[in-house]
């Protein structure tokens, strides 16, 4: 019998194993809230996590905390490269054993990903092809160029990970240059809202701890601190620019990337640490509501390099915050384009981020909030998911589908053995 509440699914097909490495950040924001929105149709969702996953957050599904943390950027470059190596090998394989003993009906990975792929992908391959797993991943980053060891093996790692995958969730039009494999079922899905606790404390004593006076145009940079979101040319941009105020906000992305203390020193040498805000660290969800009460502008200014859409937009939205976005021409820009949801600037350039600035601070135009939130919604990020597992089911002896009302629906028959 076809179970009409869950969106076309039987109720033998209803078993959602997601795989959540990340414990915080953008990434990991996004898999929790496809997860609670599978859960709210019914779907049985089991979440993989670390220990370390959103603490305190509860979405109805369950969280199993058995993989392990990434070590933390403090430790010695001689014992953390070989921790990661260890974290992200032993947790691939933790998922193929998971699965195993799940047996869910389709995996969602929080991400593709390649790294050591030839060191993991191999019990996956086994459960893609002899047990007729539906792998999906939400391919947030399409545009594979980040090398890690040579060219051949970069190449290699890629295409390895990609076996597996059945369907691959997309935020826009995918460039060439992404090279996803032809089996691959390509999904377009949105970004949906986030949810903001509603801060305990006035606008004006919020912008009084930072430091920012009544007249001044709070910028915000929320989320991890990387060195692609051109935040030293926002820091720059102060001087040009006397009107604004800027907060950062977040955790350092990785070792790799400059530290909190650059930015002070920075801002210190330009004289502009008066209109400067820097607090490092895991943002709570009680705290995240009086940081974009308190700003008036947030910054998406990524680097050329990036191709992928951008979480802290729809916590903006959600927020009614106008944005400063940059970016390779992608999902971030075309939204913020199509629903006039801030200034879009040219990715990367020191006297654009002034302009925009400017521009920002003399706001005149009325953003499409409304028209952005009946597009962005999880329940419709979700929906499109499942179409893609149940063509995959279809093709596979799964389940056959006939015409009903709402489109077509699943019919059990007997699964086939795979050769």
């Amino acid at each position: 019998m076809v179970d009409e509440a869950n969106c076309g699914f039987p109720n033998e097909m209803k078993k959602a194993l997601i795989f959540a490495p990340t414990p915080y950040g953008g990434l990991a924001e996004h898999v929790f809230y496809q997860a609670r929105a599978l859960h709210k149709l019914e779907m049985e969702v089991t979440c993989l996590t670390t220990k370390t996953f959103l603490p305190g957050r509860e979405g109805g599904f369950k969280i199993h905390r058995c993989l392990f943390d990434m070590p933390q950027s403090r430790l010695p470059k001689i014992f953390r490269r070989p921790a990661q190596l260890f974290s992200l090998v032993v947790n691939e394989l933790l998922l193929a054993w998971r699965i195993l003993w799940f047996r869910p009906n389709f995996v969602l990975l929080e991400t593709y990903a390649e790294y050591l792929s030839p060191f993991w992908i191999w019990p996956h391959l086994f459960l893609a092809k002899r047990l007729g797993v539906c792998y999906a991943a939400n391919l947030h980053d399409p545009v594979r160029k980040g090398l890690i060891g040579p060219t051949w093996w970069h190449d290699l790692s890629v295409r390895l990970a990609y076996r597996p995958l059945k369907v691959a969730l997309v935020h826009g039009p995918i460039k060439p240059e992404a090279k996803v494999p032809a089996w691959v079922k390509v999904v377009e899905v949105p970004v949906g809202l986030y949810d903001i606790t509603p801060a305990n404390i006035s606008r004006a004593k919020i912008r009084q701890r930072w430091g920012a006076h009544e007249k001044h145009k709070v910028f915000l940079s929320f989320g991890f601190v990387r060195d692609g979101k051109n935040l030293d040319l926002a820091v720059r941009a102060l001087k040009e620019v006397p009107d604004a105020f800027l907060v950062i906000a977040g955790s350092v992305a990785a070792a790799s990337d400059r530290p909190f203390a650059f930015y002070r020193q920075l801002a210190i040498e330009l004289q502009v640490a008066e209109r400067c805000f820097l607090t490092e660290g895991f943002v709570s969800d009680d705290e995240l509501g009086a940081l974009f009460d308190g700003t008036d502008f947030v910054l998406l200014t990524y680097s050329g390099l990036f191709h992928s859409q951008s979480g802290v937009l729809n916590i903006a939205a959600r927020a009614r915050k106008p944005v400063l976005a940059s970016s390779a021409p992608g999902p971030l820009v075309d939204a913020v384009h199509r629903f006039e949801l801030g200034t879009v600037i040219e990715p990367d350039s020191y006297g654009a981020v002034v302009e925009g600035m400017r521009a920002l601070t003399n706001w005149a135009f009325q953003p499409g909030w409304d028209e952005y939130e009946k597009y962005a919604g999880w329940e419709t990020n979700v929906r499109k998911l499942l179409d893609g597992v149940r063509e995959f089911a279809s093709e596979d002896s799964f389940v056959t589908t006939k015409d009903c009302k709402g489109g077509p629906r699943p019919v059990t028959v007997n699964r086939l053995e795979k050769s």
